[in-house]
């Protein structure tokens, strides 16, 4: 059997054995790059982006605050005064609410729901050191100005029992026309009597009812910035005949409906039930229960707070 003749190797070959000894830690130490410029691309990408900054977050006509029953809440900024109250100065007593400094004063205020009162009764109680009572008041559905029932007995009662008085009307005004007109039906009502307390704007949202369904309610659609401008008008209106008028609002109407920039010039009556307010800003009066008793009342009546009195 003949014998075939080997081929020389080419020059391939021959570059290939002499460099194979390299070639596999060379190949290696490049896989290995590879793998770690991988691994630092992954590990980069996956960092979390960096949180903005709060501020960006808040709009610029909010304001961030720590509310003392809700937490931390975004408020509208407005420009007004905030509140520098002392919350551990608000004092339970069971009956009432004491605020531990030497000017507060307690107060009440009432309507004809509280039918015919014993004021000298209320004034030996030594509970109440001023009260606003209600004038009157404009219907829900047909607009109509009406003297409150006992608004003359009230006004006679408290001033003969030597209790400083302030009046307060209960409106549903939907133009600044409507709101001068309730304050001068309030001053023809009063002719020039004297009140030590303000007169109080009190536009309230009107509820619907089977008996009195939204469409029926004139002021149900009413915008809240309106309204704000029918409050100043009305205490403009006010101030213009002798007297010092003053704005009431409840908490989250005053976040959430009113714009209160529109009443900054006169001072805010404020409601809110809590053992102590949590309203951001400034306030003069603070209502804070529907549900008081006082000697001479029949019923349960409203109690209030005056930190800086008339």
């Amino acid at each position: 059997m003949a014998t075939r003749k080997r081929r020389p190797p080419s020059k391939a070959a021959i570059l290939f054995r002499r460099y194979q000894k390299w070639m596999l830690p060379v190949c290696a130490l490049v896989a290995l790059a590879i793998v770690a410029g991988a691994l630092v691309y992954i590990l980069h990408s996956a960092e979390p982006e960096p949180e903005p900054e709060p501020s960006s977050l808040i709009p610029d006509n909010m304001l961030q605050i720590e509310d003392l029953y809700e937490g931390t809440r975004l408020i509208p900024k407005f420009d007004l005064p905030v509140c520098k109250y002392d919350t551990d100065k608000f004092k339970d007593e069971g009956r009432f609410i004491r605020y531990d400094d030497s000017k507060a004063v307690k107060g009440i205020d009432v309507s004809e729901f509280q039918g015919a009162i014993d004021w000298q009764q209320v004034q030996e109680s030594g509970m109440v050191d001023f009260a606003f009572i209600r004038l009157g008041y404009r219907g829900m559905t047909q607009g109509l100005l009406t003297t409150d029932e006992f608004f003359e007995q009230n006004y006679q009662g408290a001033t003969d029992a030597g209790i400083p008085v302030g009046i307060y009307f209960f409106s549903q005004a939907i133009t600044a026309a409507e709101a001068e007109a309730e304050a001068d039906y309030v001053l023809s009502i009063l002719d020039g009597r004297s009140l030590t307390y303000p007169i109080a704007f009190d536009w309230e949202n009107p509820i619907p009812s089977e008996s009195l369904p939204a469409e029926d309610l004139r002021a149900y659609d009413a915008e809240g910035s309106d309204v704000a401008a029918y409050g100043a008008a009305f205490c403009k209106r006010i101030q213009e005949g002798g007297y010092k008028p003053c704005f009431y609002t409840n908490k989250n109407m005053g976040y959430r409906f009113f714009d209160m920039d529109k009443v900054k010039d006169y001072p805010i009556w404020l409601a809110e039930y809590n053992k102590a307010p949590s309203w951001y800003y400034n306030f003069r009066i603070w209502q804070y229960t529907d549900q008081g008793s006082i000697p001479g009342i029949n019923t349960t009546v409203d109690m209030n707070i005056c930190f800086d009195p008339y």
